[in-house]
């Protein structure tokens, strides 16, 4: 049962959690209400927004990978960092002229890489300090992470966006596949001002998955004559996901007032599992700062061998508000996530209420988030995610051994 509902929960996030980078992950955990940078990998036509835009992350900080390093005061091991750019080219004279923008982002980790990973379980190590130490996970990590981003703005109020994803691994003995994994995804979007005040925002991505790896495990269903198991995850296993969202302008309270829907159908695991996000929300302009707020209702069910074997059903609570405090290129942000899901599981007959986020999480699926954020002329931007103890611990000179102050940074530079 554990299992599959780590499977309905990977699957579940249709908000593309992973995705998120240092703003998004502190102001509410997703960008479903709101427009940032990280809004080009769901909708490349939004890169008509972000013009001429360096953009990297150090990457995050994964306590288990670095739990050692608390009392050996020792370096961090960071985990995805990504860097890339988009540069556009206006086609004319005018403000209205065409434009066209070209975007590529490497090493970035796609939400359904991770999916692919967890569904293929994880590999655990020897003991280190009483602690059973995280080795990763049976499909070896994908290499050469690539996003090609195309995007053209006609001038007129519409914009159209195109782009590619790729991230492969093979490993081979004797012309024997021992370890595949792959994701290959191909993306088309559309930002349209209907009218004055309102846009349109609406995108389609799909592709395929591919996932296996040999074992000794005599359970695994596909035998091979040479003595070894072939587990397959995925085996070309296709998906495609739908988001749709318009911004309406709400001039009493300077911001806008946005529906969103989402759906995504997959293949995992054995398992076909379809995902669907609606929701409400709003965003507006504070006094030196932002808010937003939103909430969703959350469905998924998962099918196995042509039956229902699993669905979920609940509700997504979420904010996320920003302010520069003392001096105007220094904010400050927080920002909120609480999800609640129905899980019932028709094949153990059981069922029971699923907390995803939960207090003690100080990660991406924690319940609330803490970050600082540096604005140089609108050009340059760094922003920092804290970690929740931050208050509490301060720095190790003062509370002893911390893991870090931060566990994510990113900056961005327009040019």
């Amino acid at each position: 049962m554990n299992k599959v509902l780590a499977l309905v929960l990977a699957a579940g996030c249709v908000a593309g959690s992973y995705a998120t980078d240092a703003r998004v992950d502190v102001m509410g955990r997703h960008d479903a209400f709101f427009r940032d940078e990280i809004s080009v990998f769901r909708n490349p036509a939004d890169m008509s927004l972000y013009p001429n835009m360096l953009y990297g992350s150090y990457g995050w900080v994964d306590k288990e990978k670095n739990q050692i390093y608390v009392s050996q005061r020792g370096n961090l091991t960071l985990s995805d960092p990504f860097f890339g750019a988009m540069f556009s080219h206006k086609l004319g004279e005018g403000d209205n002229a065409p434009m066209l923008s070209i975007g590529a982002f490497v090493n970035r980790r796609d939400r359904l890489v991770q999916s692919l990973l967890e569904a293929s379980g994880e590999v655990r190590g020897a003991y280190i300090g009483g602690t059973q130490e995280l080795k990763g996970y049976n499909l070896k990590d994908p290499v050469g992470k690539l996003d090609l981003m195309f995007g053209y703005d006609l001038g007129n109020g519409i914009a159209l966006g195109f782009g590619l994803y790729g991230a492969h691994q093979k490993v081979q003995e004797n012309d024997d596949i021992m370890n595949q994994s792959g994701v290959y995804k191909i993306t088309a979007g559309i930002n349209w001002n209907l009218d004055q005040g309102l846009d349109f925002e609406a995108s389609f991505n799909g592709g395929s998955m591919v996932g296996r790896y040999r074992t000794t495990d005599k359970t695994t269903e596909n035998y091979d004559p040479a003595g070894s198991y072939i587990k397959k995850v995925c085996d070309g296993d296709y998906f495609y996901r739908g988001d749709v969202r318009f911004f309406s302008a709400v001039p009493s309270i300077n911001g806008a007032f946005v529906p969103q829907v989402s759906m995504e159908h997959m293949k995992l695991n054995k398992s076909e599992i379809i995902d669907v996000t609606g929701g409400i929300g709003l965003n507006m302009n504070i006094d030196r700062g932002f808010f937003w707020a939103g909430l969703q209702g959350l469905y998924t069910q998962m099918d196995k061998d042509g039956s229902a074997d699993h669905e979920s059903i609940g509700g997504r609570i979420s904010f996320g508000i920003e302010r520069n405090i003392v001096w105007d290129w220094f904010l400050i942000r927080v920002g909120g996530e609480k999800e609640f899901r129905y899980v019932n599981d028709d094949k153990n007959k059981s069922s029971k209420w699923v907390e995803y986020n939960k207090e003690n999480f100080d990660d991406e699926d924690g319940l609330v988030g803490l970050g600082f954020g540096i604005n140089i002329d609108n050009r340059l931007r760094i922003d920092f995610v804290s970690t929740n103890d931050v208050a509490y611990t301060f720095t190790n000179l003062i509370s002893g051994p911390q893991l870090s102050l931060f566990r994510k940074i990113s900056a961005t530079y327009r040019f």
